[in-house]
C-alpha cells in the first residue's frame, strides 16, 4: 500500500474520530469547535509576552487556534470536520504523505500558550495530522502569555508553574491547585530549587508517557476536572517515583486504578462523612450464640512511628491497646509494629499477607501515604488513621473532639486569670488546633468579657513560656503538651498558672481515653457498624468523637477553686447532653468578620476546617515557611485551607477555574470560558 494511499485512510479515520466528537458535542449542547484564543481574551488580561524559542508541547494541551476563521474545518479535538475530496482534505492528505514519508513533517508550529494552554496561530493541519497519529509532543515556535495577577488560585497556580518550568523545563505538568508543584518536587526527592537534568526529564518523560497511555478518555471523565497531572501526582503520594518509573504501562493502570476512588471524591466534591458518636449495632441473641461458636479472632495491627517508651504520643495509643485487650481479649488477635518511612510499606504488607490482619490502626498522621497503599492492595482490609479529617476514600480517619476540653479549660482560665491576659502555646497549625484556640478563647471570653489569649507557637523558634511570662499571662495552656492519661494514672498538665515565684502550678489536663475509643471503633466493627456507611460513591469517613463518647475529657487539680470546678462540671455535663455548643454565639474574626451572629450552627466539617482565630486571640496562624523543620511534613499532610481577609470593596472578577489545566474537556463552552476569565480589582484591604 502506498504512503498516498494510507494517507487518504489516515484521513477517513480522523473525519471520523472528528465528526464523533462534533456529534457528541452538539448532543451535549456545547461547541464542537477549536477554542478561539480572541474570544477568551484581550491584552488587558495581559501582564507580558515571552518569546519562548523552540520547544516541543504536548499535543494533549492544544485546545484552540487564535483566530475564528480557521476554527470551522476542525472539531474539538482538532480531527478534520470537512468530507472527502475538499481543498482542505487534499491538503491534510498530501501533508500526511509528506509525514508517512522518510523526512516527516519537521517544520514547528507557531502558537501562543495561555495559562498551560496552547493556542496554533499556524499549522493548524499539522497539528491535525500529528494529533492522528497520536504524537505525545509537537514541536512548536511559543509565545508565552503572562495573565495578570490574582489572587484566584488558577492564577496563583500558574504564576508556580512558571517557576516550575525554569526548574524542569517541561509543560507536560498543569496544576489548577496552589502548591502542587512544591509537592511534585519533593516526591520525585528533589530540593525546591532543584534544576532537572537532561536525564531526569527524560526519565520523567517516559513515565508520563506511559500514564498518558493509561489515562484514557474514560478515565479522565471519571475524575471530572482533575486531569492527568492530577492523576500523576495522587500516584507519587502513594507509590515512590523510584518504583513508578520503572512500570510498564499495564502496571501503571493497575496503581491507577487504586487511586481513582479518592480522585473521584475530589471531583465530585462529596462531604466527608461524620461519625460524631459510636454507632454500635445490636446483635439478636442466636447471632452472638452462633459468633461465639463460629467466628474466629478479630486480627487487628497497632502501627507505630516510635516506641511507647521514647514517645508519650505512641505511649498514650499502646494503654489504649492494652485497654483494648483486656476488654476484648478472647475475641481479637492484635499485633503491635513500629515502623519508619523506609520499611513502613514493607511491614504493613506483610502484617496482612503473612498475619492476616483485618483491621489496621495507624496513629501518626505521617504514615498516610503508606497506609493509603497498603488500603488499594487489599480493598477487603480496614484502615483508620489517626489524623483530623483527611479525606481519602480508601481509608478512614479517627480522632477526639479535642476544643471541647479546650473550651471548658479556658472558662477555667478566664476565672481564674483576673485582669492578666491568658497564654496559649498551641502545636502545629494544622486542622482542628485553630478550632481549639477558638474555643479557649470563647470559654474564657465567657466568664470574663475582656479575657484576651495571647497566642505562640511551639513549632516556631523562640522561648514562648518565657516571653508569655513576661507579657504578664497568668495562666498559659498548651504547656506541656501531654494530653493523655498514663498507664500509672499520671497526668500531664497543660492548663497551668504562674504562682508567686513565677513556677507553673497545674490547674488542668485534657485527655484522649484511646482505650475507650478503640474499643467502642472495634466493637462497632464486629457488630457491622463499618458498613454503616455507604463507600459505593466514594464518600470519606471520619470518626469524630467527644465528650458524650467518653474519649474526651478534663480533670481538674485541687488547686481549682470549687467554684470554677462546679462551673466547669456544668460545662462538662453541657457539653455532653449537646445543650452547650461552644461555637453556637456571636463570633467575630480577627479581621472583624462576623462567623456567626449566635443564630448559626457549625456543622462538624465547618468547625475541623476553622483557618481563622477569633477576634479576642492575639496572634496569628503562621504559614509553612515560618516552621521550624520538624513541623512542615505534618503541617503539609493536614494543612488548613489558606484563609483570605474579608474585602471592603470588591469587584465579582475573579479567574475561575476553567482557564488552567491540561486539555479542555467537552463540557466547557467558549461562553463559560470567557465569562471565567475575570480579574480582581481590590481597592481596599480591611
Amino acid at each position: 500500500m502506498s504512503e498516498r494511499t494510507n494517507a487518504i485512510e489516515q484521513y477517513r479515520a480522523a473525519l471520523r474520530a472528528g465528526q464523533k466528537y462534533y456529534n457528541d458535542c452538539q448532543a451535549k449542547g456545547i461547541s464542537p469547535y477549536p477554542r478561539v484564543l480572541e474570544e477568551i481574551y484581550n491584552e488587558s488580561m495581559s501582564a507580558a509576552r515571552v518569546d519562548m524559542g523552540i520547544i516541543d508541547i504536548p499535543t494533549d494541551s492544544i485546545v484552540g487556534t487564535l483566530a475564528s476563521g480557521r476554527k470551522a474545518a476542525f472539531a474539538g479535538n482538532f480531527m478534520p470536520i470537512l468530507p472527502m475530496m475538499t481543498e482542505f482534505s487534499d491538503k491534510w492528505i498530501n501533508l500526511c504523505t509528506a509525514h508517512l514519508g522518510t523526512e516527516g513533517i519537521t517544520d514547528p508550529i507557531v502558537c501562543l500558550e495561555y495559562m498551560g494552554r496552547f493556542y496554533v496561530q499556524e499549522g493548524h493541519k499539522r497539528v491535525s495530522v500529528l494529533k492522528s497519529f497520536g504524537a505525545p509532543t509537537i514541536t512548536a515556535h511559543v509565545t508565552r502569555i503572562i495573565p495578570t495577577w490574582s489572587e484566584a488560585e488558577n492564577v496563583r497556580a500558574y504564576y508556580e508553574f512558571m517557576d516550575f518550568y525554569k526548574l524542569s523545563g517541561i509543560y507536560q505538568m498543569i496544576f489548577r491547585r496552589v502548591g502542587c508543584y512544591a509537592k511534585l518536587q519533593k516526591l520525585l526527592g528533589f530540593e525546591p530549587d532543584h534544576v532537572w537534568t537532561d536525564d531526569e526529564r527524560a526519565d520523567f518523560l517516559f513515565m508520563h508517557y506511559h500514564f498518558r497511555e493509561v489515562c484514557d478518555e474514560h478515565i479522565l471523565e471519571s475524575v471530572g476536572n482533575r486531569g492527568r497531572s492530577d492523576i500523576i501526582l495522587e500516584c507519587l503520594e502513594i507509590y515512590p517515583y523510584d518504583e513508578l518509573k520503572k512500570l510498564s504501562s499495564s502496571e501503571i493502570r493497575k496503581r491507577v486504578m487504586t487511586v481513582l476512588p479518592d480522585l473521584k471524591f475530589y471531583a465530585e466534591d462529596e462531604p466527608v462523612a461524620v461519625s460524631t458518636e459510636p454507632e454500635i449495632p445490636e446483635k439478636s441473641i442466636v447471632s452472638k450464640l452462633f459468633d461465639g461458636i463460629t467466628k474466629p479472632r478479630l486480627k487487628i495491627a497497632f502501627i507505630y512511628v516510635d516506641t511507647p517508651d521514647n514517645s508519650p504520643w505512641t505511649r498514650g495509643h499502646d494503654d489504649g491497646r492494652k485497654a483494648l485487650e483486656e476488654s476484648m481479649g478472647s475475641e481479637i488477635s492484635v499485633h503491635t509494629y513500629v515502623v519508619s518511612k523506609e520499611n513502613a510499606s514493607e511491614i504493613m504488607e506483610q502484617a496482612v499477607s503473612k498475619e492476616g490482619v483485618q483491621l489496621m490502626f495507624v496513629t501518626a498522621p505521617t504514615l498516610i501515604a503508606y497506609a493509603r497503599k497498603v488500603a488499594a492492595m487489599h480493598p477487603g482490609l480496614m484502615v483508620l488513621v489517626c489524623a483530623l479529617t483527611v479525606p481519602f476514600a480508601g481509608v478512614r480517619t479517627y480522632y477526639s473532639r479535642i476544643y471541647e476540653a479546650k473550651f471548658i479549660a479556658g472558662a477555667i482560665a478566664g476565672a481564674m486569670s483576673g485582669d492578666h491576659p491568658i497564654g496559649y502555646i498551641a502545636r502545629y497549625p494544622i486542622l482542628g488546633v485553630p478550632a481549639a484556640v477558638n474555643a479557649f478563647a470563647l470559654g474564657a471570653r465567657m466568664v470574663n468579657p475582656n479575657a484576651r489569649v495571647l497566642l505562640k507557637w511551639s513549632c516556631l523558634e523562640g522561648n514562648h513560656l518565657e516571653v508569655l511570662k513576661s507579657q504578664g499571662v497568668a495562666i498559659v495552656s498548651g504547656h506541656p503538651a501531654v494530653n493523655q492519661l498514663t498507664s500509672d494514672g499520671s497526668i500531664g498538665w497543660n492548663t497551668s498558672r504562674f504562682s508567686a515565684n513565677g513556677r507553673l502550678e497545674p490547674l488542668t489536663s485534657d485527655f484522649w481515653d484511646w482505650g475507650r475509643m478503640y474499643e467502642q471503633i472495634v466493637r462497632g466493627v464486629m457488630n457491622g457498624g463499618w458498613k454503616a456507611f455507604d463507600m459505593s460513591k466514594a464518600s470519606a469517613v471520619s470518626y469524630w468523637w467527644g465528650m458524650n463518647s467518653g474519649v474526651i475529657d478534663v480533670v481538674l487539680s485541687d488547686i481549682v477553686p470549687s467554684g470554677v470546678a462546679q462551673l466547669a462540671s456544668i460545662l462538662r455535663n453541657g457539653l455532653i447532653d449537646g445543650t452547650i455548643k461552644p461555637f453556637e454565639c456571636v463570633i467575630r474574626d480577627q479581621a472583624g468578620m462576623i462567623r456567626n451572629d449566635g443564630e448559626e450552627r457549625f456543622m462538624p466539617e465547618e468547625i475541623m476546617n476553622i483557618n481563622w482565630l477569633c477576634d479576642n486571640v492575639e496572634g496569628h496562624i503562621p504559614n509553612l515557611e515560618e516552621l521550624l523543620p520538624m513541623a512542615r511534613e505534618t503541617t503539609q499532610l493536614l494543612a488548613l485551607k489558606p484563609y483570605t481577609a474579608p474585602r471592603e470593596t470588591e469587584s465579582v472578577n475573579e479567574t475561575e477555574n476553567s482557564i488552567s489545566g491540561e486539555a479542555s474537556t467537552p463540557d466547557e463552552t467558549d461562553a463559560e470560558v470567557r465569562d471565567a476569565i475575570r480579574t480582581v480589582e481590590v481597592e481596599k484591604t480591611v
